[in-house]
Formats: C-alpha cells, sequence, structure tokens
C-alpha cells in the first residue's frame, strides 16, 4: 500500500512539473525496469554476458533519450557519446575487475552462501562489469544529454559560432556538472552501504581491515569508475555534438 501511494504521488508532481514529458518520464522507469528484468532473466539461462550487456545499454539509451526527448540532433550525439564512453568503460572495468579479483562473493557473504554450490554456470567477472555498468549507465546518459542540449542550443542562438568555440563551450559545461555528477554516484553508492561502517565497527575491523575488505573494495572501485565514465564522456559528447551540427549545417548549405 505504501509502495502505491508513493508511486501515484510521484506521478502526480511528475505531471505536473513535466506535462506530457513528465508522463513519458514515469513511464520510463517500468520500461527501465522491464529492460533490466529481461536482461537477468537472459543471463539466468546463459546468455552471454557482454551480449547482453550491450543490448541493454543500447534499449537503456534509447528509452530515457528518444523516448522522454525525441528524435533529435541532441539526443543522436548523446545517444552515440553514452555508447561510446560504456563500451570503454566496460573494457576498463572488465581489467580492474580482473586484476583486483572482485568477482564473485565476499568472505562476509560466504557464510550465508557455503551451503550452495556456485558452480552455477555463470562468469562471475562478467558479471560484476554487468553489476558496475548498471549502476552508472544512468550518470552518463544524465551528463551526455545535459552537454549536447544546451550545446545545441547555443549554436541555434548563435549559428554563426565557430565549431572550436563550441566544443569548448561542451567542455566548459561538462567541467560545470561533472562533480556534481561525480557526486550523486558517490553518495548513492555510499548512502546505499552506509550500514556496512556500522557492521565493519561491530566487528572491530581495523582500518587496514577495511579498505582491503573485498566488499569494501567493490564499492570503492565502482565509485571511482562512475567518476571515469562520466570524466571520459565529456570530452566525447561534445566533440561528437560538433561533428553532428556541422554536418547538420552542411546539409542546409546545400539545401540553399
Amino acid at each position: 500500500m505504501t509502495t502505491f501511494l508513493l508511486a501515484l504521488i510521484l506521478l502526480v508532481l511528475m505531471i505536473l512539473v513535466g506535462g506530457k514529458k513528465g508522463v513519458r518520464s514515469y513511464i520510463t522507469l517500468f520500461l527501465n525496469l522491464i529492460t533490466l528484468f529481461i536482461a537477468l532473466l537472459l543471463i539466468v539461462y546463459k546468455a552471454p554476458i557482454f551480449i547482453v550487456l550491450i543490448i541493454f545499454c543500447l534499449l537503456i539509451a534509447c528509452i530515457n533519450l528518444f523516448y522522454i526527448n525525441e528524435y533529435n540532433t541532441k539526443t543522436i550525439a548523446a545517444f552515440f557519446a553514452t555508447i561510446l564512453s560504456t563500451l570503454i568503460l566496460i573494457g576498463l572495468i572488465y581489467f580492474i575487475v580482473d586484476i583486483s579479483m572482485l568477482q564473485g562473493f565476499t568472505e562476509e557473504e560466504q557464510d550465508e552462501t557455503y551451503i550452495f554450490s556456485m558452480n552455477i554456470g555463470i562468469n562471475y567477472a562478467q558479471l560484476m562489469v554487468f553489476t558496475i555498468v548498471l549502476a552508472v549507465i544512468a550518470a552518463v546518459i544524465d551528463l551526455t544529454i545535459s552537454i549536447s542540449s544546451p550545446m545545441y542550443e547555443l549554436y541555434d542562438a548563435h549559428p554563426n559560432i565557430s565549431m572550436n568555440q563550441l566544443f569548448k563551450s561542451g567542455l566548459t559545461i561538462g567541467r560545470d556538472i561533472l562533480s556534481t555528477t561525480t557526486n550523486t554516484i558517490y553518495f548513492a553508492y555510499i548512502g546505499g552501504q552506509i550500514t556496512l561502517f556500522f557492521w565493519f565497527g561491530k566487528l572491530n575491523y581495523t582500518f587496514g581491515e577495511i579498505i582491503n575488505a573485498k566488499i569494501f573494495a567493490a564499492e570503492i572501485i565502482t565509485i571511482l569508475l562512475g567518476g571515469i565514465a562520466v570524466s571520459i564522456a565529456i570530452p566525447i559528447t561534445s566533440f561528437i555534438t560538433v561533428r553532428l551540427i556541422r554536418k547538420q549545417q552542411h546539409v542546409k548549405e546545400k539545401e540553399y
């Protein structure tokens, strides 16, 4: 009952504030949930995790960009920037997970799972990559559209602006929102794991044991990778947006 009431309040507020776009944003929440559920089912039934991950990223980016903001130059730029940044991130995550040995269950979780077989036919390293990408892709999508949209509006208001100036403007916009986006990832994860710190304290973990604990390291590395992802996305988004605007400019010139 409480969940239904909160969902109803959210719907009313999104309609009042966002109008039609608010309704689309609300529907998007459920579309994202359905997409994630299907992706998890495919992984459970032994579908290749990386293929599922790439398809999942494509669908999530399409839903959150094209369905909400429609198909235009801004969303196309944000879409390609999101996918390119995510592909780079996937390679980096896999490398970090491999050398850090973060895959699988932690010591603290093994007490609850030792009676079960761990031979479930799923690659835990690839599953860890999927988990981290899932945690940061929303922030990357938000960042890319937050850069491409004002860049396009700037060009629309000043058509004579040089592409070099437009690119620098994109970088400036990215720098302005980099800190807030990174902090969003940071506080979202720390807030979700705050009980972990109290648990470590009650178990009398030393500082060295805490920072070397696998469960703690996984959270910190996820936060750092999230920061890296949004940092990479800034120049990529600026560059792709400039290229698409230049292409649009050339098309208009040919028409005239």
